[in-house]
């Protein structure tokens, strides 16, 4: 088994992640809908999906991954929801380019950066516990965290926690976020004791949503994520 894999069952809430057959690319429609119907009942801000792409060819369709939105979290967990769709932007990448946007940047650590695993990220990765949030700047995704199949290295992570390794993936280099909706503060219609580093300041809760481009790799990654 994956040790990623087995982390992910571990330490945070049960994911559905469909990797349909690409020439079922219209099959996704219906996942997200039930996808948002599911969250929009238990988090208070709308228009977090509205990004995403109402219609792609069968073929650009790759796969997605998402949360199952206010499951029960396990103990010691991050309570958090996220969607991701990685979507083959073929020969026409200009047509994923978004009109408008809050933000813009190259991927790079040294941006602000939320991840929905709080609780082990910060322990090793010091863009998650800097004491400072950047002027201008919005939330994106650790992109880390997803397989882009460009390989990935494990860390060891016993230190912190018993039996945990984390894969780390690559990110292509000339990965360009889009922030298109960001805010901070708490949303959830469903309470929680649930505790964020003091080090993100206002952004201990939130969302976030846009989509993330590699021409190089002809791969699109839409996503929204509240925390």
């Amino acid at each position: 088994m994956n040790k990623n894999y087995l982390y992910i069952v571990l330490v945070l809430p049960i994911l559905l992640n469909s990797c349909f057959d690409r020439n079922d690319g219209g099959r996704y429609k219906k996942e997200i809908r039930q996808f948002q119907q599911g969250f929009e009942k238990c988090y208070q801000i709308e228009g977090l999906f509205n990004h995403f792409p109402t219609k792609i060819s069968n073929k650009s369709f790759v796969c997605f991954k998402a949360t199952v939105p206010c499951n029960t979290f396990y103990p010691g967990s991050v309570y958090s929801d996220y969607l991701y769709l990685f979507l083959n932007t073929l020969e026409d990448e200009q047509t994923f380019l978004p009109d408008t946007f809050l933000y813009k940047t190259d991927y790079k650590k040294s941006k602000f950066i939320i991840d929905d695993a709080f609780s082990v990220y910060q322990n090793y990765d010091t863009a998650k516990i800097r004491n400072t949030v950047f002027p201008d700047a919005y939330p994106i995704p650790y992109f880390e965290r997803l397989d882009f199949n460009l390989g990935f290295k494990t860390i060891d992570l016993r230190n912190i926690r018993d039996n945990l390794f984390v894969d780390i993936h690559k990110v292509p280099g000339d990965l360009e976020v889009y922030v298109l909706k960001a805010g901070y503060g708490y949303f959830w219609e469903i309470e929680f004791d649930q505790k964020r580093p003091e080090t993100l300041g206002n952004w201990k809760n939130g969302y976030s949503s846009g989509v993330a481009i590699s021409k190089e790799q002809n791969i699109a990654v839409y996503w929204m994520i509240a925390w």
